[in-house]
């Protein structure tokens, strides 16, 4: 299972009544740290842990401060500070050498759930949010979808925080208002990415973007192709062989990347025509360089149709031809880019 917040959530949400719950939220980092400020994970009493907070090298010991949490039902913060021989992280050696500030906060009905289920909400509708969180006091919680104003369980006056989140796009960012503490994290829901080609090759993309928690989607026209037995971890097969109805569902589902290794020329092509109408932030295409030139002539189109970032041959070259380590580099380079890590890309 993925530890993308929406698969979390996911699973927490159908058990929210049945058990109780502590949120473990991450809330500031300083130095060398496996997760960093937003990330968070879930305790329940009857032995839930989802998500993770370090290389496991803590959990054992922030699921006995849950523990206690659900025991009194009262919040509480610690530190781990992996440079201080007297803190439990150094004693664990964890190594990383950094300095962990966490939070633990009951989940329950009375504080409407820390509106971790109205994020969830948000996500499964394809919205990115803004979760805003108090880390200690009266917990008030509230979630916006970016651009609008907030909604949860306390009068959150100043969304200037919220603004200034959505507009960098930060994991998170810690502010303090009248003498309190809050945690702006920026919510969104996991890549979907379009897979042209159905072949034995395109197994291995999809699979490899499943385990990322992204959302997939594969379009092949070929009737022997694409076939639901060979993509069981396919989110959705496009089973018409118009590209008319490609174009809607790259609309309709929000797709933001899409690699063409079909291998044929008129699907590769048609495809790319339809791509070049969308805001993608990533396209990638197989074959050899001058394969490209044949394949943009083919479509009509120019490498300045395209928004995001285009390329082909697809993939870093990472030394490997066999369709496990092309799929590696693929998915590699999509995250790259998705993250926005330039400087790797330009290497």
């Amino acid at each position: 299972m993925s530890n993308q917040l929406i698969h979390l959530l996911a699973q927490w949400y159908p058990l929210k009544d049945s058990h109780q719950w502590v949120l473990g939220l991450i809330y500031k980092t300083q130095g060398s740290c496996y997760r960093k400020a937003g990330a968070v994970m879930l305790f329940s009493d009857a032995g839930h842990q989802l998500g993770v907070l370090s290389g496991g090298c803590l959990e054992s010991d922030i699921n006995k401060q849950a523990q206690r949490v659900m025991q009194d039902g009262k919040y509480r913060t610690a530190v781990y500070d992996d440079n201080d021989e007297e803190d439990i992280a150094f004693k664990l050696g964890v190594g990383c050498g950094g300095v962990v500030h966490l939070a633990l906060l009951p989940v329950k009905s009375d504080n409407h759930y820390l509106q971790l289920h109205t994020v969830y909400s948000h996500l499964v509708s394809g919205n990115a949010c803004l979760w805003k969180q108090e880390i200690n006091g009266e917990l008030s919680s509230s979630v916006s979808i970016c651009g609008a104003q907030p909604t949860g369980s306390s009068e959150l006056a100043d969304t200037t925080p919220l603004v200034k989140a959505a507009a960098k796009k930060v994991a998170a960012s810690l502010d303090t208002q009248n003498g309190k503490r809050f945690l702006t994290v920026h919510c969104q829901s996991p890549p979907h990415i379009l897979i042209i080609g159905g072949g034995y090759d395109a197994t291995f993309v999809v699979k490899m973007a499943v385990q990322q928690g992204w959302s997939v989607s594969v379009w092949d026209p070929r009737p022997a192709q694409a076939r639901v037995e060979h993509f069981t971890d396919a989110n959705f097969i496009v089973e018409s062989t118009e590209a008319d109805a490609l174009n809607l569902h790259i609309a309709e589902h929000n797709v933001d990347a899409a690699v063409l290794m079909s291998h044929h020329r008129q699907i590769d092509s048609k495809a790319l025509a339809t791509l070049s109408r969308h805001p993608l932030k990533y396209v990638a295409m197989l074959g050899p360089i001058h394969r490209k030139e044949e394949m943009f002539a083919l479509a009509g189109v120019t490498e300045s149709d395209f928004q995001g970032f285009f390329a082909s041959p697809a993939g870093f070259d990472i030394g490997g031809d066999l369709p496990e380590s092309i799929a590696l580099s693929i998915i590699a380079q999509c995250h790259a880019v998705l993250a926005q890590k330039l400087p790797l890309l330009q290497q």
